[in-house]
């Protein structure tokens, strides 16, 4: 039986014994929304991203396919390598960057128009 996305994600929170209460905490979602996105059949490689960032978790093996659209073949082996020591040239050098961004756009779109 092949698990759907969601299954893999929470597999993986579970596994990293990470706290439910801690990690809606920390990606500013509530915890009824990580439970939603724990039955999804297929989730977005952004909330993929983000949840494999907080809970120190590289989602680019269970998730080829999804990564695959956003980088070429030869990148995304790069991302199933050990990127803890990644240079500026390495594309999970780039994607740990877009990450930080998205996340300050998220601060500032919650802080409304000045």
């Amino acid at each position: 039986m092949e698990l759907n996305a969601g299954e893999i994600v929470e597999l993986a929170v579970r596994r990293k014994n990470v706290n439910i209460s801690e990690l809606s905490r920390r990606l500013h979602v509530n915890r009824r929304t990580l439970y939603n996105w724990f039955r999804q059949k297929k989730l977005h490689a952004d909330v993929i991203c983000e949840i494999g960032k907080v809970i120190d978790y590289d989602f680019s093996n269970d998730f080829e396919d999804e990564f695959k659209q956003f980088m070429p073949k030869e990148d995304l082996m790069v991302l199933n390598s050990d990127h803890r020591f990644s240079p500026p040239d390495s594309v999970y050098y780039w994607m740990e960057k877009y990450i930080a961004l998205l996340e300050d756009y998220k601060r500032l779109v919650r802080k409304g128009p000045l």
